[in-house]
């Protein structure tokens, strides 16, 4: 057996999964780049995608799995331990690949990345875990301690998620979260209708589904949907369906005036800016804290024709005081920097990286941003607050502070142009389980009119 070790799915989910604990980057965008830069045949590309997310996904639980057997866990440098996941995880969760292929791959990792040494200690590995079987996870004697291991979320965060949601409903989001995240697309209608575009994306083979949340958004397990001349063309976007609720819930009119505080990439502001007609005077004025993703923002709106009533700048929201005048939108949409909990089965880094104490920080940004411009909503206009986190303190515990210091707002219903079959008022709360999509928050505050 003889391959281009440097090239196979296998060395580069090792140097991927390496490069992102080094740095912090997301999986999801090395990982864009790499099939990229590697031109990578789909079966390729299928299964370093399965390799790196699986490894994420399932880090604690394959790091129990190794203990046994790793003597000296001080001594192992940090891609070889990602060369030993990357080689049990095949093992534990793939059925059709032999262990041959996955022993005489990592050995060769191993030589091209360490010695021949290392090499050796690789396959020492490998062969007693093939011998002695992995350790069962029923031999872990705590519950909570159990429930982390085998759901591989950090203990500090699944004791949050009982006490704030039960136990119930925690194990029903954990269960959820390792499995592959669907790709869902917003149709943009004003150029195409739903049918029209699930119809040219079926000639490629890329077989939709409607969304269950949105009636402009399809669905598709798996797959790469940025790639097809019509998305070029603007007559779709990639967005998650969780997210295509936000603009539907602000009962945006054509004349609107609408301030949206923190937009990059663009997604919602664009799906704002579908709603809004430059004949009728509508305008969306996009800020946000960075100045290079700004231009996203305007490539998103140009790519999606709207760029007519969309206007973007780099500017913090906290600071809005003298850059646009008070009480001058009709719609100020929030959507705020957030620890992304939601987004742990797209994003499943998200849940190592975070510490408890990001809560906390995170919500004094949130509140500080919900200050500067709710003095910015008109009388009787609307302050829509997201956030893709599901923790009760990026999301509920801000309204309920907000509120309190801010008498002339009153929650309103959550307006959806389907019905869910979750509560709506006094906000609305997903959550992974619930329909297999991220996890997000949604509340609407009316500023009252006296």
């Amino acid at each position: 057996m003889k391959t281009n070790i440097k090239h196979s799915p296998r060395y580069l989910a090792v140097k991927l999964l390496d490069r992102v604990a080094d740095s912090g980057s997301y999986a999801n965008i090395t990982l864009d780049q790499t099939i990229e830069k590697e031109q990578l045949q789909p079966a390729d590309a299928s299964l370093l995608t399965n390799l790196v997310y699986g490894v994420i996904q399932r880090q604690l639980t394959l790091d129990f799995y190794l203990k046994p057997f790793i003597k000296k866990p001080q001594r192992l440098e940090r891609w070889a331990r990602q060369n030993l996941r990357v080689a049990v995880y095949q093992m534990v969760y793939l059925d059709k690949i032999p262990n041959r292929a996955i022993f005489y791959e990592a050995t060769e990792i191993a030589k091209k990345m360490g010695n021949r040494g290392v090499a050796g200690l690789m396959t020492a590995i490998l062969r007693q875990i093939e011998r002695q079987g992995v350790p069962q996870l029923t031999t872990i004697s705590e519950p909570l301690k159990r429930l982390s291991i085998s759901a591989s979320v950090p203990e500090w965060l699944v004791a949050k998620l009982i006490d704030q949601l039960g136990e119930k409903k925690t194990e029903a989001i954990l269960q959820t979260i390792n499995q592959p995240a669907a790709a869902s697309i917003r149709v943009n209608t004003a150029i195409a209708t739903v049918d029209e575009v699930q119809a040219e994306l079926a000639e490629l083979g890329l077989e939709t589904t409607p969304s269950e949340l949105s009636p402009v958004g399809l669905v598709r397990q798996g797959g790469f949907l940025a790639g097809t001349t019509a998305f070029a063309y603007g007559q779709y976007t990639v967005q998650d369906e969780s997210s295509m609720l936000v603009a539907a819930s602000m009962q945006i009119e054509p004349q609107h005036q609408v301030l949206d505080a923190c937009a990059a990439p663009g997604g919602k502001t664009t799906h704002i800016a579908s709603y809004l007609s430059a004949e009728a005077g509508g305008h969306v004025e996009a800020f946000d804290l960075h100045p290079h993703k700004v231009k996203l923002i305007k490539d998103n709106a140009k790519r999606l024709h709207v760029a007519d009533v969309v206007n973007a700048r780099a500017f913090d929201a906290r600071k809005l005081r003298d850059v646009v005048a008070n009480k001058s939108f009709d719609r100020v949409l929030v959507d705020a920097p957030c620890s992304g909990l939601g987004l742990m089965r797209r994003k499943p880094e998200i849940k190592y990286t975070r510490q408890p104490e990001d809560l906390l920080n995170l919500q004094k940004i949130q509140l500080e941003i919900l200050d500067s411009v709710a003095i910015k909503v008109k009388p009787g206009g609307i302050l829509t607050y997201s956030t893709c986190t599901i923790v009760n303190e990026e999301n509920q515990d801000v309204i309920k502070q907000f509120l309190a210091k801010h008498a002339e707002f009153e929650p309103i219903p959550v307006h959806t142009d389907k019905a869910l079959k979750v509560a709506t008022t006094p906000y609305l709360r997903l959550y992974p389980d619930d329909y297999g999509t991220d996890g997000f928050f949604i509340c609407n505050l009316k500023r009252k009119t006296r």
